[in-house]
């Protein structure tokens, strides 16, 4: 997880010193002014007031998605998501998009390998009414018959355009399903076509109470709110809410061990696909969320592929007779496990394995010729810099918060993030590195030239 910072959002809403005295780190120079309630029934609440603009972004970060799947209902987290938008008892069918766009807001929601999350844009004058839908569709959902079954063919029709009529998904899937093979992380979020197909009303429900509850929700809201006020209309839509008796032991039934790849060997995988020329992924095993040696891994990420400036622009593509037309590099972690992956496509009459090769053998000489007390140092600025767009909205903050809180037990983490990334030298990059392009790893490849 690359962590980003915007100054600007900084003025606007930390307590904390803009001038920081040389000595003095910016982790301890930051100070977000949020304020946490908790209620009896199990419920997360943060709230932060900002009252640049009469608006505000509310976020619901429930910890359910992928990896809490098994076969027979994989998928089911996606399309409940789809579900949660059909209508409840007290706000009925098809209403819910209607009655917010017609208050001048916006609103939807994504879901993950580990966590799904809803929100809403709206004028402050709207909060009440925002979190009265909210909880009434974590307590009542309808699940109506006829709607569930029009939106399994919406979410087939999704699978198929992002997957097997998508290049790109394709690859992606298949990276993940031959690294993470014989784990919930290789099971596609969207779900495998047989259990779209079959997964019944009744599996839903019992899915949704187990996991859409109040001990398993983070609720994040941002903008022109006042606090105290915002605190009391949570307590009283949300306190009564029941919380779920068997959350807890889902969870704890996911061992980190279940969710890591076992690679004896190296492995090649070529599947015929749509894309013209070679689109290919490299990857390789890393570690979880929060460990530490990951930061070292998301800036080496940044060496190698972000930007013009980046080892594999300069080596396959700006050169007199360029190999690939795109190349990038990316570490990713989630809750159980992590992979630092490669990929890109070639340029057309490029042999493939001979491309395989060059690469992994030229992996190494990089830990070595890019990784530079220069190169380091501009990646950690490009961290900072990049978060001036992401971070200035009350959107951007939500869901930076709601992130930590959900991914990492504590909305404050981002302070030892900070502290972590500070510390990163080149000699953390470079073992970090060879560490990595040591190990076993999977090269997986879309082409319709493949049999």
């Amino acid at each position: 997880m690359k962590l980003m910072f915007p100054l600007l959002l900084l003025a606007l809403l930390f307590n904390g010193c803009a001038s920081r005295k040389k000595e003095e780190s910016l982790a301890d120079s930051i100070n977000l002014d949020v304020k946490e309630v908790k209620l009896e029934n199990g419920m997360t609440a943060l709230i932060v007031n900002n009252p640049k603009l009469p608006i505000f972004s509310l976020y619901f970060f429930y910890k359910v998605g992928g990896k809490n799947e098994v076969p027979g209902i994989t998928g089911a987290s996606h399309f409940l998501e789809h579900m949660m938008f059909k209508g409840a008892k007290k706000f009925g069918k098809n209403t819910l998009d209607f009655i917010i766009e017609g208050s001048g807001g916006s609103t939807n929601a994504y879901t993950t390998n580990d966590q799904t999350v809803y929100y809403e844009n709206l004028p402050s004058s709207e909060l009440s009414m925002i979190l009265d839908i909210e909880a009434d569709r974590m307590e009542n959902l309808t699940l109506d018959e006829d709607d569930f079954n029009k939106e399994r063919a919406v979410v087939l029709e999704e699978r198929k355009m992002r997957y097997e009529n998508s290049p790109r998904g394709q690859l992606y899937q298949l990276m993940m399903s031959s690294l993470f093979a014989g784990t919930p992380y290789g099971r596609p979020v969207i779900g495998d076509i047989p259990d779209i197909k079959s997964v019944t009303r009744e599996q839903m429900h019992a899915y949704f109470k187990r996991f859409y509850a109040p001990n398993n929700v983070t609720l994040v809201l941002v903008g022109d709110v006042d606090t105290s006020k915002a605190r009391d209309m949570i307590e009283e839509k949300f306190g009564k809410i029941p919380s779920s008796a068997t959350v807890t032991e889902a969870h704890a039934s996911l061992k980190d061990e279940e969710f890591q790849p076992k690679l004896s060997e190296s492995k090649v995988v070529n599947q015929k696909g749509e894309s013209p020329n070679p689109m290919f992924m490299l990857s390789y095993p890393t570690y979880k969320i929060g460990d530490q040696r990951g930061y070292a891994l998301d800036v080496l990420s940044s060496i190698l592929g972000s930007g013009k400036s980046s080892a594999l622009i300069n080596e396959y593509i700006l050169i007199n007779r360029p190999v690939a037309t795109s190349m990038y590099a990316a570490h990713q972690q989630l809750e159980k496990a992590g992979f630092f992956f490669i990929g890109g496509e070639l340029v057309r009459g490029v042999k493939l394995e001979e491309f395989r090769a060059d690469l992994q053998k030229k992996l190494h000489g990089f830990c070595e010729t890019e990784v530079t007390p220069r190169s380091i140092q501009k990646i950690k600025n490009n961290y900072l810099v990049d978060l001036y767009a992401g971070l200035d909205t009350n959107a951007g903050l939500a869901g930076f918060l709601g992130d930590r809180q959900q991914l990492l037990g504590d909305w404050r983490f981002y302070k030892e993030e900070l502290r972590n990334y500070e510390k990163v030298t080149v000699e953390d990059v470079k073992s970090a590195c060879h560490e990595t392009f040591a190990k076993k790893n999977v090269f997986v490849s879309v082409w319709n030239q493949h049999k």
